[in-house]
């Protein structure tokens, strides 16, 4: 063959010569559409792995056996770009093929060129994996299916591959699982859609054999000396083994087994057991449905208090200090009730008004911290040595509002107790979130500060709240001493009387006072009508909080 002329080649394949491992594995399926393996010479310069490189323009990249893919973005995924120049040989090809196997799209992957002088034109041929068209589920309940189809998220029209197969098998394994059917089997079944060409569709079946459910037969403990095995299991809130407490359920669940074990080192540590540590668990199989849990504990030594002091502390007297913590000498050791009076770590609790850190929040020493040290004294006692840190009293500078699109800004900050000028006071930051979610106009769940020092003593607290539907309609009928019984109701819940003659505020009413309409009527369509209406201010002149109302009734 003329080697200054045209040399055609289709290399992906024979690439393995110097990089064997660029090769993902195909779909069981023969492959019957893969661009055939053309001959071509082993002294080919994309093919060789030895002698000096020479360099080639790429000239054109010509995309082959795409369907649903754009070719652009698949030469720019590739590294193949038109006009940039090669060396040959080198790894170039194959890291290019490597880059189109990682997107999982292909079954099969070729790289072949026309090379002309010092000139290449790239050949890439590639099979699309086939398109899933349909995704089912046997075994299972209607009701079943629907809550995996929007936990898996699956999409008609998304290639096969087997990660996604693989990936989608364990979830729904794990879902069974977290139900108590621990020995649920997913098989899958791939059928070729024949209403498209053969190879390019298929439907994908989940079948499903959730078993039996399997319960907690029993629990076991191991190490322990100081507590029996019933004592323990008390201490595992959500993980019960089966007993004649029909109240407890003694379904496994993954998430809720390991909030118990932290459970369980709690009570050690309240018990005095600082050491306290679970050395391994294991979960085996009783029977088709029954499984058992060993939990092996090492206890260590029980600790006493010996000695308790503070440091850092100037606002606060060391009494006082002293006094709200209670733990003292000769104690046991403690570490969460210790952290509860505290206030830190995951016993903080905002709202409890007897933690040390909400004494020192609550007047506005918003960078207070509190860290108790710890210094072991021989094999059974502790000392305590309380650190404060107390910063600055810090001063509310700004007080914002976000996310409020129908209720007006007045209105909710003459519910706010945080105001500019006043001193941070976490209890006040509390009590806002309690007043803002009992008026009915936003998520109460989503009701939290968020707080930004602007400065070493002052601070802005914005409120970012959520809005949700607050008014009710309402349509009842009943039947009785045969006649037939109609009502109807509607509830406004931030009427605005003032805007009622404002242009452009009937949308569909005029809103953001949070005054209160209600409107209902009952009829039997002959004899008896009734209708009765209220309106409540809940800020009657808009100054103090005094309620206002309003309300009539005709009947007839």
């Amino acid at each position: 063959m003329n080697y200054s002329g045209k040399i055609f080649m289709a290399v992906a394949a024979l690439l393995a010569l110097y990089c064997p491992n660029i090769w993902a594995q195909e779909l069981p399926q023969q492959d019957s559409t893969a661009a055939a393996e053309e001959l071509f010479p082993e002294n080919a310069p994309m093919l060789q792995t030895k002698g000096a490189p020479q360099r080639y323009y790429i000239r054109d990249i010509r995309i082959h056996g795409v369907k649903y893919l754009n070719e652009e973005v698949l030469k720019s995924s590739a590294g193949l770009v038109a006009g940039d120049s090669i060396y040959l040989p080198s790894n170039f090809i194959g890291n290019a093929i490597s880059r189109l196997w990682s997107q999982r799209h292909f079954s099969d992957v070729k790289i072949g060129a026309d090379i002309e002088g010092d000139s290449i034109d790239l050949e890439v041929f590639l099979k699309e994996r086939p398109r899933v068209y349909h995704w089912y589920f046997e075994g299972i309940t209607k009701g079943k299916k629907k809550d995996l189809e929007e936990k898996l998220k699956l999409r008609p029209n998304s290639e096969l591959s087997d990660y996604v197969i693989d990936k989608n098998q364990k979830l729904i394994k794990k879902y069974w699982a977290d139900k108590g059917f621990r020995n649920a089997t997913v098989d899958v079944r791939i059928d070729n859609d024949t209403l498209r060409p053969a190879g390019q569709a298929v439907s994908v079946t989940f079948v499903i054999d959730k078993k039996e459910r399997v319960k907690i037969g029993k629990i076991d403990f191991i190490g322990n000396k100081e507590f029996t095995d019933k004592r323990l299991r008390r201490t595992l809130k959500k993980t019960h083994q089966k007993s004649i407490n029909f109240f407890k359920s003694a379904k496994f669940k993954e998430a809720d087994y390991g909030e118990d074990k932290g459970l369980l080192i709690d009570f050690y540590n309240s018990k005095g057991y600082r050491n306290a540590t679970i050395v391994r668990d294991s979960i085996y199989t009783i029977n088709e449905k029954r499984m058992g849990i060993d939990i092996e504990v090492s206890e260590g030594n029980k600790y006493y208090i010996r000695d308790v002091s503070w440091v850092g502390n100037s606002v606060y007297p060391t009494d006082q200090l002293q006094s709200l913590f209670g733990v003292k000498k000769g104690d046991i050791y403690d570490k969460k009730t210790m952290h509860k009076r505290l206030g830190i770590g995951k016993e903080e609790n905002p709202e409890d008004m007897n933690q040390i850190k909400s004494l020192y929040q609550n007047n506005g020493y918003l960078m207070s911290q509190i860290e108790p040290a710890e210094t072991i004294i021989g094999a059974d006692s502790i000392d305590i040595q309380v650190k404060i840190f107390e910063g600055k009293q810090f001063t509310i500078n700004e007080v914002g509002i976000t996310g409020n699109q129908r209720v007006d800004d007045e209105v909710i900050r003459r519910e706010l107790y945080v105001r500019p000028g006043e001193l941070y006071d976490r209890s006040l930051l509390m009590q806002t979130i309690r007043t803002l979610g009992s008026m009915g106009h936003f998520n109460p769940e989503a009701i939290m500060p968020d707080i930004k020092p602007v400065s070493n003593e002052l601070v802005n607290v914005n409120w970012p709240l959520e809005e949700q539907a607050s008014d009710q309609f309402n349509i009842a009928g009943g039947w009785g001493s045969g006649t037939f019984v109609g009502s109807v109701g509607i509830t406004l819940n931030n009427l605005s009387v003032r805007n009622f003659f404002k242009k452009g505020a009937w949308r569909p009413y005029p809103m953001g006072q949070n005054q209160r309409l209600s409107i209902s009527a009952q009829t039997n369509g002959t004899y008896y009508k009734a209708l009765a209406m209220s309106f409540t201010d809940p800020w009657m002149g808009g100054r103090k909080p005094n309620s206002f109302t309003i309300s009539a009734h005709i009947s007839e």
